[in-house]
């Protein structure tokens, strides 16, 4: 199969994890890339640099900044990145997610599967260029939870059965493509550092997962009704304070919180 990866100049931590991962476990398919370059950005005025100071310090004592237990996660996480070469494969390079040199790539490379492996949220005249489908991984248990740092989110609500990750086709929706492989992490770790590397350690086996049953082919979608869902953002220092801390915690209720109702609906091989 032809499978292109569609990611960034500067892939994270994770989206490298997960290619080196594939690429080593499943060998005998074509792999290419889409690389979307990262924009110069200038630097942030004062006003701005002061805010983020003031964001960043104000609950922090020095053990419970957000950012700085997710440089920790990233050093982690590289350390399990499998080797590979981007020099080995072909590259294209874009200027922009979606764009116009994005889908000249993609009539080229003719892909059966696309990767979403971190170049951002994709368009119709992208992940429609896929002869099989465009699939993501989510860090979450979708449709019921969406959104990003997932894990975070379930600790903080204490919805730890809902910890897990999720391989999704990719659809005009965020995170509400149907599903073709879910995996809840059973763990006793209690630091979200820990379960969080865990989770994406467990992830890279859903990927396989997935991209087995794709090649299988002969796909059928099965409703499986509605489920609540619920999308969440990135969570700040305060928050996260209050989670390490264990204050807050028990008065946190995921009832609460808005939620909309989803379809579930899953990718299995017919018979």
């Amino acid at each position: 199969m032809n499978i292109c990866f569609y990611t960034s100049s500067v892939p994270s931590a994770a989206s490298r994890l997960n290619i080196g991962y594939l690429i080593s476990r499943l060998p005998a398919h074509n792999y290419s890339f889409i690389m979307v370059q990262q924009p110069l950005l200038p630097p942030p005025s004062l006003k701005e640099s002061l805010r983020q100071r003031y964001a960043r310090f104000r609950y922090n004592d020095g053990r419970f900044d957000f950012g700085d237990d997710i440089t920790l996660l990233t050093a982690r996480i590289q350390q399990q990145v499998a080797d590979f070469n981007f020099k080995d494969f072909p590259c294209y390079n874009v200027s922009a997610v979606n764009d116009l040199a994005t889908e000249k790539a993609l009539d080229e490379i003719k892909p059966d599967i696309i990767i979403q492996a971190g170049a951002g949220i994709l368009k119709e005249n992208v992940f429609s260029k896929a002869a099989v489908g465009t699939i993501n991984l989510h860090h979450g248990l979708a449709p019921e939870i969406r959104g990003i740092h997932s894990t975070f989110w379930c600790m903080f609500y204490g919805l730890k059965d809902m910890i897990g990750v999720t391989c999704h086709l990719i659809d005009a929706g965020l995170d509400t493509g149907a599903v073709i492989a879910k995996q809840a992490l059973h763990t006793t770790a209690t630091t979200y550092i820990d379960t969080e590397y865990e989770n994406y350690m467990m992830g890279r086996d859903v990927l396989i997962q997935s991209i087995n049953i794709l090649a299988k082919g002969n796909l059928t979608r099965v409703n499986e009704g509605e489920v609540r869902s619920y999308y969440f953002s990135n969570p700040d220092n305060f928050l996260y304070y209050a989670l390490k801390q264990r204050q807050f915690h028990a008065l946190m209720s995921i009832k609460g919180r808005a939620f909309t109702m989803r379809s579930a609906t899953r990718v299995v091989n017919a018979v």
